[in-house]
């Protein structure tokens, strides 16, 4: 009896990991996941440039709502709250550009690469206007992988530009969140 309790209380220590994992999986995908197709959608192209004041307001208070209610049910503190909307906004305009650049045939890679955005990448803090070092980067890259610049409108170059905000504040962000 003895060898099974301890046997059942091994699994469990092993199973915890996981378990911890899927948790914290939940909360950072909480608020992406409660949000509807189209409003990400409205979201991103905000993020982009595009509507008024008043309609980003609107989304902006509709997706804090939401980042209220995943605050609550997950049980994140009250000194994280700011944080996790932070990061929601940002993962939720990142993911809608990262499909919008494509169709212009610019993979957002390039732009992770080129700023090393990513999960051990320096990730710059780019809260502010971009530094001309910064977009030089940028465009380089995306000459060096055979995109022809000149062809590109600058309408192109602002979702790209909006993409490196939002990535920028979307993995800083997150390594700021303690889950």
């Amino acid at each position: 009896m003895l060898k099974g309790l301890i046997a059942g209380a091994a699994l469990a220590i092993t199973a915890l990991p996981t378990i911890v994992t899927a948790q914290e999986g939940a909360k950072l995908d909480c608020a992406v996941s409660a949000v509807a197709a189209d409003t990400k959608a409205s979201i991103g192209a905000a993020m982009a440039g595009a509507g008024d004041d008043a309609s980003r307001e609107a989304l902006f208070k509709q997706l804090a709502t939401i980042t209220e209610g995943c605050v609550a049910t997950h049980g994140i503190a009250e000194a994280q709250k700011s944080a996790y909307f932070d990061y929601s906004l940002a993962r939720i305009s990142r993911e809608w550009l990262v499909g919008d650049i494509a169709k212009l045939n610019l993979p957002a890679a390039i732009v992770d690469k080129a700023l090393d955005f990513g999960p051990t990448g320096a990730n710059p803090d780019l809260s502010s206007d971009m530094s001309e070092d910064q977009i030089m980067t940028i465009v380089q890259a995306y000459i060096d992988s055979g995109v022809d610049i000149e062809k590109i409108d600058d309408a192109a170059w602002e979702k790209v530009g909006a993409y490196a905000a939002a990535t920028s504040i979307y993995w800083n962000k997150r390594k700021s969140l303690p889950f």
